[in-house]
């Protein structure tokens, strides 16, 4: 059973079952001949300059990266609904870039990707750019898009490039940068008819497709955060058709690879970050049958084993939430997602490697 939302054709999930992926139309952008360089739509001012204080609000399939250049994580996109005079609700995409600077959110009044949920994001240390890639939308009638456009932030302004080899159109797909090989890599997601099992790369140029030796089963709903502890990209659960999955796979840099370790019982839509301070990934997994006996847990993996870090403070099951770590404030951030409500969640929480915490803002924000 699906709840949540819609998105126009695209429904955000509040549970990780198999979705019916038929109602996405692809959009089929032409790729050029080389890579090339397009600015965003109009000049970009500084984001320093031009800060709105505020709140988000409420979204779902936004997504978060940590940008050292201003030193906080920039949240962009996501969906939330408008009632309709019928009872139902409407999706509706939103293309704007925020900043968490720790204590509060500022909107950056800047032009940028066209409004979308559920992209792909990572944080390109080598050429010091958040690169992100498709996602679906905009809002409307349906059918919905899935996009397959490439955009780069640097700290001030997004850029489109386009590169002369591009991926298919997808949402929730796995990324990372793996800094051991200088590349964005990209797993899986969900397509327009079914899901994908292929593995790209992005060298700052141009996309490449692998043809690894061993490849995970096709998933979406999956994460990846790269190890540098241990120097792989690390990929855990997702879901596929009628199931939902707990396994754990490394990527090399040439091979992905299954790891033996026993897996948590926690299975479901995983999302993940690196937290540098105790050198481990910290995962958020939902877990819900048919709306049934919904769960939230939080486990770490140290380049071995995953351990089951859940307590009391957790937050509450949802699907489609933006997560990274913030560098300054040393902790993990979660924002967003949805479980059954009409609207999606509104709420910042963060993790300081033992507790969750639910931020507020300062009295008179």
């Amino acid at each position: 059973m699906m709840v949540g939302f819609g998105v126009g054709a695209l429904t955000v999930l509040g549970v990780v079952a198999a979705t019916s992926t038929g109602v996405f139309q692809t959009n089929a952008r032409q790729a050029s001949n080389s890579a090339t360089v397009s600015p965003s739509p109009s000049p970009s001012p500084s984001p320093a300059a031009t800060p709105t204080s505020g709140l988000p609000g409420p979204r779902a399939g936004a997504t978060l990266v940590y940008d050292p250049e201003n030193k906080g994580v920039i949240l962009f996109g996501g969906v939330y609904t408008v009632p309709r005079s019928d009872g139902t609700n409407e999706g509706v995409s939103t293309g704007d870039t925020w900043l968490w600077a720790g204590k509060s959110w500022q909107r950056l009044e800047v032009s940028g990707p066209p409004a979308r949920s559920v992209p792909m994001a990572a944080y390109d240390s080598a050429r010091h750019v958040v690169v992100l890639f498709g996602g679906g939308g905009p809002s409307g009638a349906p059918p919905a898009q899935l996009l397959n456009d490439t955009w780069t932030w640097d700290g001030v302004s997004w850029t489109e490039l386009h590169p002369a080899h591009v991926p298919d159109g997808r949402i929730r797909a796995g990324m990372a940068f793996d800094q051991r090989s200088g590349v964005v890599v990209m797993y899986g997601g969900e397509g327009a008819t079914s899901g994908f099992t292929d593995t790209w790369t992005w060298d700052g140029a141009d996309w490449t497709l692998q043809d690894p030796a061993t490849s995970p089963p096709t998933r979406h709903f999956a994460s990846m955060a790269y190890d540098p502890a241990n120097g792989n990209t690390v990929l855990f659960g997702g879901s596929m058709p009628g199931v939902r999955l707990n396994d754990t796979w490394t990527w090399d840099g040439t091979t992905w690879t299954k790891q033996a370790a026993a897996p948590p019982a926690a299975r479901g839509s995983s999302y993940m970050t690196y937290d540098p301070v105790v050198k481990q990934i910290v995962a958020f997994v939902y877990f819900g049958l048919d709306n049934h006996d919904p769960a939230g847990y939080t486990i770490t993996w140290d380049g071995s084993r995953w351990t089951d870090r859940t307590n009391a403070s957790q937050p509450s099951p949802r699907a489609d939430v933006a997560i990274a770590y913030d560098q300054v404030t040393r902790q993990v951030v979660v924002y967003g997602g949805t479980f059954d409500q009409p609207q999606p969640f509104a709420e910042t929480w963060v993790w300081d490697g033992s507790t969750w915490s639910l931020w507020s803002p300062a009295a008179g924000a």
